[in-house]
Formats: structure tokens, sequence, C-alpha cells
């Protein structure tokens, strides 16, 4: 019986992918208002877009019934577990978290709800097709069927504005010759290769790897990789035997490690023919070489040193993190295509099968075993059965491989009544692409392992380098220069401290410059030509016009203004008298800051006698 499993979970295929693969999100919660009818359901139905350089968080929920109707047959199935395999595709930047940390759903043990968070920061702008791998365990009428299917979801990146370089910075990107450069990568990681353009000038070394091969020259591959783990080249498997290879290699200073591989674990000999190889730099000088008598099991591991000092040079760097010097003046673009690679298993070929099938009932009356096998370690996949041999050729696969990832190939005979039967396990460590033989158990099997290009990345910056440079002393160190002391700042015997413009007004005052706040000093801190607001000095007194103790040479209020609390009571002594009127007689005629002026016309008259009258003999409160 076949179910059309496809139809049934393709709406949630997309969010139960490995937590082994994707960690860096928060945990979410589902929600509960996302109600299936029938069929499993996603909420909401389609991803948001995301745009680069700017940072990306959705939540999705998915709601799974236990139970559901296959569209082609009608027949009720449970839907016993759900598992991810892989996922490929997800724009770089960004990744996923699932509800469930081992990525499998049990919606017929009632785990019907789940959610995923997907965030990080998109690098590239396109339209994104994420494929994932699921293998679906169903079950109907007591059968029960293993499924592997594979889904294709889009999700739209949005080109971001402004500037900005997702792939590399730099230390500087103008001064004057010899100006040098340290650039920094931003995206690393394995998989992840480089290819710089200076815009002139190199600085890497050239090394050679020399390889003899033995008689088995497919077994052997290598790769050189940085002090970030990242893959800086590689090579092989080859396909002629007793045949010198030379591969020509450019690397800036920094460390490394050469890692050659044999995937049969005899190194590089059988049967008396020894294989070699040997790495050394511009100057012959040996960085790594094989171990006496070539036998070095899976794996020979060398650790390398470039410097300034280790050969002749001048070539183009593929390496992280490059020291770039620019001696002439003048203005480059600093280039670099990052470019990110991926692993990926297409195929496997049983060229052997270990005994152990023979002797079930399903052997007795169909007679071949249906080999089928399952991958443990850095990934988790179950493959479908082939029927009715020895020798199954599984093709069409799309498998992630991590670089440097070690798996385990368990393979099995599917038998219907009995037992499934055991027929070996081999180990294998990704490292390159190509064909790799793999044994374990009695069985043999062949690997087809391709890289592919998941993204790319081109971006550049300028570098502008001066002979001579403009420049104007700044003796008080503000930042503003004085335009009439000007200097080169490229002489490098000038120790005097420079700025990029001589608009200083005062070079001898910190404290004078172009929009310089006011000191309340008396000086043109703002260098306007104008003393004024907040530059004038402060004189601190009662500045209110209109207080018996006004001081008009004040410019700011110290808070001790006095007032007349009764008014006509001049002397403050609770009544009005004589001494009141003669004190409103003696600024008689007063025409400005008048302290006697009762009727508020700014001056002493009659106005003001004739209210202190009509006022005299009142006892003041």
């Amino acid at each position: 019986m076949t179910f059309n499993i496809k139809q049934m979970i393709g709406a949630v295929a997309i969010f139960l992918t490995s937590a082994s693969a994707f960690t860096q999100c928060t945990t979410c919660a589902p929600d509960y208002t996302c109600v299936a009818s029938g069929y499993p359901i996603l909420c909401p139905e389609t991803l948001p877009d995301g745009t680069t350089g700017v940072a990306y968080e959705t939540t999705a929920t998915f709601n799974m019934p236990g139970t559901v109707t296959d569209p082609s047959s009608g027949v009720d199935a449970s839907l016993e577990s759900i598992t991810i395999t892989s996922i490929t595709g997800l724009p770089y930047g960004l990744t996923l978290t699932p509800s469930n940390p081992d990525g499998i759903y049990y919606p017929a043990s009632g785990e019907n709800y789940g959610c995923a968070t997907i965030c990080g920061t998109p690098l590239a702008a396109g339209q994104y097709f994420v494929s994932i791998n699921v293998a679906v365990v169903a079950s109907a009428f007591g059968f029960t069927q293993t499924l592997n299917e594979t889904f294709s979801l889009p999700l739209t990146i949005i080109q971001g504005e402004g500037g900005g370089n997702p792939s590399f910075s730099t230390s500087e990107t103008t001064g004057c010759s010899p100006l040098t450069v340290d650039v920094v990568n931003t995206i690393t990681g394995p998989g992840v290769s480089y290819a710089w353009d200076f815009g002139g000038p190199s600085s890497g070394s050239t090394i050679t790897l020399d390889i003899l091969t033995d008689d088995y020259p497919g077994e052997t591959t290598w790769m050189i990789t940085d002090e970030t783990g990242g893959v800086v080249i590689s090579g092989g498997p080859y396909s002629l035997s007793q045949t010198l290879f030379s591969e020509t290699i450019c690397l800036g200073p920094g460390n490394y490690t050469l890692i050659v591989t044999d995937s049969f674990g005899d190194g590089m000999q059988y049967g008396g023919v020894v294989g070699n190889y040997a790495l050394t730099d511009g100057a012959g000088v040996i960085l790594a070489e094989i171990v006496a008598g070539g036998n070095f099991g899976t794996q020979s591991i060398h650790s390398f040193t470039i410097d300034s000092t280790s050969g002749p040079g001048g070539c183009i760097l593929t390496t992280s993190n490059p020291s770039v010097v620019y001696d002439i003046p003048g203005t480059y673009n600093l280039s670099l295509t990052t470019t990110v690679s991926e692993l990926t298993l297409i195929g496997l070929n049983i060229i052997t099968l270990a005994g152990g099938w023979s002797g079930d009932v399903e052997e007795f009356f169909w007679g071949a075993p249906d080999p089928f096998f399952v991958i443990g370690g850095d990934a988790s996949y179950t493959s479908d059965w082939i029927g009715d041999t020895e020798t199954p050729n599984f093709t069409g696969l799309s498998i992630p491989l991590d670089y440097g990832g070690t798996y385990s190939f368990s393979f099995y005979d599917d038998d219907d009544i009995s037992a499934n039967d055991f027929l070996g396990t081999a180990n294998f460590v990704a490292n390159v692409p190509g064909e790799f033989t793999i044994s374990g158990g009695g069985t043999t099997a062949i690997l087809s392992i391709v890289e592919t290009v998941s993204s790319q990345f081109i971006d550049s910056e300028l570098i502008t380098v001066f002979e001579s440079l403009n420049v104007w002393a700044d003796i008080d160190g503000d930042g503003y220069g004085d335009f009439n002391v000007p200097i080169n700042g490229c002489d490098t015997s000038i120790t005097t401290t420079f700025a990029f413009n001589g608009e200083d007004c005062n070079d001898g005052d910190a404290l004078m410059f172009p929009g310089a706040p006011g000191t309340f000093s008396g000086i043109d801190n703002d260098c306007n030509s104008i003393i004024e607001g907040d530059e004038i000095i402060t004189i601190l007194g009662c500045v209110d016009p209109l207080a018996i103790n006004y001081d008009p040479t004040a410019t700011t209020s110290d808070g001790t203004c006095e007032y007349i609390i009764c008014s006509g009571d001049y002397n403050n002594d609770g009544v009005i008298s004589v001494s009141d009127l003669l004190e409103l007689l003696s600024t008689f005629g007063c025409t400005s800051n008048c302290v006697t002026d009762l009727t508020g016309d700014d001056m002493v008259s009659v106005g003001d006698l004739l209210n202190l009258l009509s006022l005299y003999g009142t006892n003041c409160p």
C-alpha cells in the first residue's frame, strides 16, 4: 500500500528541520488558534519577505492531525512520525530553530502542535527555494510504510537600501603610502572560499603540492584549511595511478593545515606500490610530506605556517583575513568574491552486499534481498528499499553533508514479516567531493558526493593612497586646524598634530572652534566674530528691574532679588508713613527703573504721589 504523503504533509514540512543544523533562534510558542481541518495546516500560509542587511525573525505554527485521509485512495492513515532529515537552500544569514530539539514529531500520539522560529540577517537578495527532505512513517490496516519526500518552498529576500559590505571589513580605506590594509572576512566557516582582487598589489606566497598517486588514485583526496577551519583549496580524487600531479597554491601569511585522506584507510600504498606527496614553498622548503612507507591510515594531518620569509610570492590570495600593502599612491578597487559551497550525497551504489539476508521467509518465496541504508552520525536519513537485488544503486539523493562531518552508513535487508537483516556498517568522513568507496561488515558501497554553490557574494571597497596630504596644524587638538600653518600629512618626520581643515580661529585655545558651545567667559567660542549668548561673561546678581535690589550689570540671576511686600511701604517698616512719602519725593521725576513707581508707568510723577497719599497711614499686613 502506498500513501500520498506529499499531499498530506507538504504544507508544514519546512518547519520541522533538525535542530542539529539550526540552533541560534529564540524558542517559540505555538499559536493554538491555528486549527487543522482534516489536513495539516501552516499559520501563516506564507513566510513574510526579508530585506538584506535587516534583522529578520518570524514564527510559524503548524497543526498536524493524527489521522489524515489519503486523497488518492480515500484510505485513512495514521501519521506515526514525521522526521526532517535535512534542509537546504535557506538564504545565507538565516537560521531556523524548531520547537522539538530532535526535529521529530508524533502526530498519531497526540503531538499535534509545533512551531519554528526563523531568524538572522539575510545577506543576498533573491527568490530562494528551500528544499526539505522528510521521512514519514504512516500506517493503515496494520501496514506501516516509510517514505522519503522532498519539498520546495519559496522565500523572497528584497534588496535593502544604503551601503554596507556584508563580506569583509577593512582597517583603513584612506592613508599615505605605504598603506597597510588589514582585511577581516565576515562570512566564514567550512565550505567558504575567497577570491581576492586587491586592485593591483598582491601579498600571496606560492606553494606547491606534488602528489604521486598509488595504484588506487580514486581513494586519495586532500584539502588545506585556514585558522578558521575554512577550506582554502581542495583536490582529488584522481583517475590515473602512479602519476605525478602538481598543484600550485597561493596563500597569505598565517597558519594552515594540510589534510590528506585515503577513503579505504590504508594510506597511499598497497601491494608494494607506494605513493608520495610533498608540500613546498617558493624557496623549496618542505612544509609537509608523507610518512615513511606511505601507510598513514585514513587521514594524515600537517600544520604549517606561511610568513613573509617563506619564499618568493606575489600571487593573488584565496585565503581569509589578508593584509595588503599599497606602496604606490592612487585609488584601488579592493574586491572579494565569497563563495559558499556545500557537499551533497547524490548517490550510493552497493557493489558487494554482505551475506546474512538469506533464510528468511521472504527470501524463501521471492529469492533476493531488498536492501536499504540508514545514515547516522552528523545526519539522519533512512532510504527506501530497492527490491530483489544484491547490488542496488540509490540515485537521485540530495542529502547535505557537513565539511569534516563523520557519518555511519548501516545496511539492511527489508523484510515485511521477519525482522530486517543487518548487513554491516561503514564509517565515512566527508571533506571533499568525489567518488568514495566505503566498506563494513562485508558490504561495500560507492558514495557519489558533489559540491554545489549555495550562495555567492561580490563586494568591494575603494582604497585611496596619498603621496602627500594637505592638512593644517592643530596645536590645541580640537579637530580644527590653523589655516596659516599648512603641513604635509604624509611626511613622517612631522610630529605635529594636524586636522583636515583650516577653520580654527584660535589654535591656541581648544575651547574656540566653529560651532563650539559658549563658556560664559567673554570669548568668541564659536568663531563667528561675535561674543553673544552663552559666550558673555557671567555676572551673578538680581536681574529683575522690579526688584528693590535690581543690579543692571548682572547677566545671570543668583536668586537674590527682593521685592516690596506692601505697596508704598518703601522702608518695609509695616506702615505707610512720612518716611515713605519722603522716599517717593526723593525720587520724584525718575523716568526709568524707578523703585517708587506705584502706577507702573516707569516714572515717578504726581500720579504716584496722589496714590501714596491715598494709602497714607495704612498698616501693612
